[in-house]
C-alpha cells in the first residue's frame, strides 16, 4: 500500500505542477512550445516528470509477478497454448490468438510475454498522449487513477482499447473508413470493441444535457430489470453467464460514484464545445456513451468495463476541451475530478484489495 500511496502523492505533485497558470499559454500554443522562456522551461520539466512516471508505471506492470492481476495467470496459460498454434475451438478472439502465436515464434518465456504486452499497451497510449494531449499531467493522473489496475488485469481489451483510441482520432479527423477499419480490427482482440461503432452517431440531441441525463437515468432503471440480460443474450451470448455470476448486481456504490463523476465531466464538456464543429460532435458522443454504459453497470458491473473504451478517450479529451477556457475555474475543476478519482483508487485498494489483485505488490520471481 505504501507503493500506491507514494505513487499517488507523486502524481498529485506532478498534476499541481501541470496545472500551473502558464499551462494555459502552453495549451494555447500547443503543439508548439510557448514563446515565454519560463513557460517553455516549465513545460519541459513537466514533460520529464510525466514521461518518467509513465515509464515507472510501465515497469511495475511489465515486471510484476504472475500473482498481480486477476487474470494474469490465465493469460500466461493462453500464451503457452496459442504459441503452439491457433485453436478454432477457443472462444478467444482470432486477433489475440494470432498475436500470441506470432509472439510465440519470438519467445516462449512468460515474463518476456508480460513485458511485450505491457510495452504494446503503454507504448500505444504514450504515443497518443504525446501527440494529442494538451496537458499531459492531467491525462497522466486520470490514466493512473482509472487504468493502472486495468492494464494489469486485461490484455485483450487493453489492446483493443489502444486500437480504438487511434480509430477515434481518425473519426474526428473525418477519416471514417479508416476509423471503421480500426474499430473492426479492435473487435478481433475483444468483441466489445463493436461498441466503438456507436461513435459514428452524430446527433444534436447528444449536446442537450437534459436529454442525455434523462436517457442515462432510463438506462439505469432498465439495467435494474431483466431486459439487459435478454439483450445481451441476443447480441453477445458468450457474456450471458455474467448475469448469474459474481459481477451481477454488485458494485453499486462504485457505479454510482462513477456516474456522478462522469455526469460532471459531461456537463463541463458540453458547455465547452463549439456548435458547428463536427469533431466536437464525436466528443459529445463519446462522453454520452461513457455515461450510458456506466448506467447499465447496475445490472452487471462489467458494463462499466465496456465503458473504459470511452474513458480512455476522455483521459485525453477532458483537458483538451476544458483548456479552451469556456468554463470558469476550469483548472480547479480538472484538479477536483483528478483528486476524487485518485482517492477512489486508493480507497478501493484498501477496502476491496481482491478486486484487482494489486496489493500486496510482487515483482516477478
Amino acid at each position: 500500500m505504501v507503493l500506491y500511496t507514494g505513487l499517488s502523492i507523486w502524481i498529485t505533485l506532478v498534476l499541481l505542477m501541470g496545472l500551473r497558470p502558464d499551462s494555459i499559454e502552453a495549451a494555447e500554443c500547443w503543439p508548439n512550445q510557448p514563446e515565454d522562456s519560463v513557460a517553455r522551461i516549465n513545460n519541459l520539466i513537466i514533460s520529464v516528470f510525466v514521461w518518467s512516471t509513465l515509464l515507472a508505471l510501465w515497469f511495475l506492470t511489465a515486471f510484476r509477478s504472475a500473482a498481480i492481476g486477476n487474470d494474469t495467470r490465465n493469460y500466461l496459460w493462453y500464451f503457452s497454448h496459442f504459441a503452439q498454434g491457433l485453436d478454432n475451438t477457443s472462444k478467444l478472439e482470432i486477433g489475440y490468438q494470432y498475436l500470441n502465436y506470432f509472439l510465440g515464434k519470438v519467445t516462449r518465456d512468460q515474463h518476456t510475454f508480460l513485458i511485450i504486452m505491457a510495452t504494446i499497451m503503454y507504448g500505444g497510449f504514450g504515443i497518443f498522449l504525446r501527440k494529442y494531449s494538451k496537458n499531459a499531467a492531467v491525462s497522466l493522473c486520470l490514466f493512473f487513477s482509472c487504468f493502472f489496475s486495468v492494464y494489469t488485469n486485461i490484455f485483450r481489451q487493453g489492446i483493443a482499447m489502444i486500437i480504438a483510441l487511434y480509430g477515434y482520432q481518425l473519426l474526428k479527423d473525418g477519416k471514417r473508413i479508416l476509423a471503421a477499419a480500426l474499430f473492426l480490427l479492435a473487435t478481433t482482440f475483444h468483441t466489445t470493441a463493436f461498441l466503438c461503432f456507436l461513435l459514428f452517431l452524430d446527433l444534436k440531441a447528444l449536446r442537450k444535457w437534459w436529454i442525455v441525463l434523462g436517457v442515462t437515468g432510463v438506462c439505469a432503471i432498465i439495467s435494474l430489470s431483466g431486459v439487459m440480460k435478454a439483450v445481451v443474450n441476443a447480441v453477445f451470448p458468450r457474456y450471458t453467464h455474467y448475469f448469474a455470476g459474481q459481477y451481477a448486481s454488485s458494485g453499486w456504490l462504485a457505479i454510482t460514484f462513477y456516474l456522478i463523476v462522469y455526469a460532471i465531466m459531461y456537463l463541463l464538456i458540453i458547455n465547452s464545445l463549439e456548435e458547428d464543429n463536427r469533431a466536437d460532435g464525436v466528443v459529445a458522443t463519446n462522453f454520452t456513451l461513457l455515461m450510458i454504459l456506466t448506467a447499465f453497470g447496475y445490472a452487471v458491473n462489467l458494463f462499466e468495463r465496456a465503458g473504459e473504451y470511452f474513458m480512455l478517450i476522455a483521459v485525453i479529451e477532458l483537458p483538451n476541451i476544458l483548456y479552451r477556457g469556456k468554463i470558469k475555474n476550469f483548472r480547479l475543476w480538472l484538479f477536483g475530478i483528478c483528486m476524487v478519482l485518485l482517492v477512489f483508487f486508493i480507497v478501493t485498494l484498501i477496502y476491496r484489495p481482491g478486486w484487482n489483485h494489486l496489493y500486496p505488490y510482487e515483482f516477478w520471481h
